[in-house]
């Protein structure tokens, strides 16, 4: 199957990162207005692009966008977080197992990129910067499927790998971000191996990525001397 060719990024595309950067740093939090008129004046884009770039953030759960109303940061608790990693126990290693029956030198290579930004922002603890190759890794598992539904089904989870973040947590994790990063090395090894392995080992790593989540903001919360985040609205995230 021949795979789409990796187009240059779009004015949309640069909105889109912009508005996740200033998420991912703190700069939005989860509740915050976005108000698009404002967006593109700060961005020096027109205010159809900052739409577009919206609409694609919404669609990915990451904002949530209500007709003639307001756009905000989504907010979310323990019961949507479960979820969405519920779905996406599901939905990932299928696109896995799509994604090594077509990956390729180009589509490793892609992947390969992603990975060396995520282990160079885990080395100087850069959370931000991270979470923004983070993104981009599973955005390119889900391209590389090349199933237009599969992909459209994964873009409703894209918020998965962050969503601590959405629950106004913007500390580090208490974790090793070296060897979170050095998993999706993993992953990239094992999509070269083919559908089976790549589907298995990613059902693994999901299932591994959630609980260390949950475990590690309920240390955090212990260490920051309260427990009403823990009991009242677990957060959890992981790549």
């Amino acid at each position: 199957m021949t795979l789409p060719t990796i187009a240059p990024a779009t004015r949309v595309d640069l909105v889109r990162q912009a508005i996740l950067q200033h998420i991912f740093n703190g700069d939005l939090n989860p509740g915050d207005r976005l108000v698009e008129a404002t967006v593109a004046k700060q961005l020096g884009v027109s205010q159809a692009t900052v739409n577009s770039a919206l609409q694609d953030l919404h669609a990915q759960g990451i904002v949530t966008k209500v007709l003639n109303r307001a756009t905000r940061v989504s907010r979310y608790g323990q019961a949507e977080i479960e979820a969405m990693f519920t779905v996406r126990m599901i939905l990932e290693p299928a696109a896995a197992e799509a994604a090594a029956a077509n990956i390729g030198a180009k589509g490793a290579g892609g992947l390969q990129n992603c990975f060396e930004q995520m282990l160079q922002a885990a080395k100087v603890q850069d959370l931000s910067r991270f979470c923004l190759a983070d993104y981009g890794f599973h955005q390119e598992i889900y391209r590389l499927s090349c199933n237009r539904f599969l992909i459209q089904a994964c873009q409703a989870i894209a918020a998965a790998p962050f969503a601590y973040i959405l629950c106004n947590c913007h500390e580090p994790l208490p974790t090793d971000y070296v060897a979170l990063a050095n998993d999706h090395q993993e992953i990239i090894n094992v999509l070269k191996a083919g559908p089976q392995p790549a589907g298995e080992f990613m059902r693994q790593k999901i299932a591994t990525w959630r609980g260390w989540s949950i475990r590690a903001l309920e240390r955090q919360a212990q260490r920051l001397g309260g427990t009403s985040t823990a009991e009242n609205d677990v957060l959890t995230g992981g790549s």
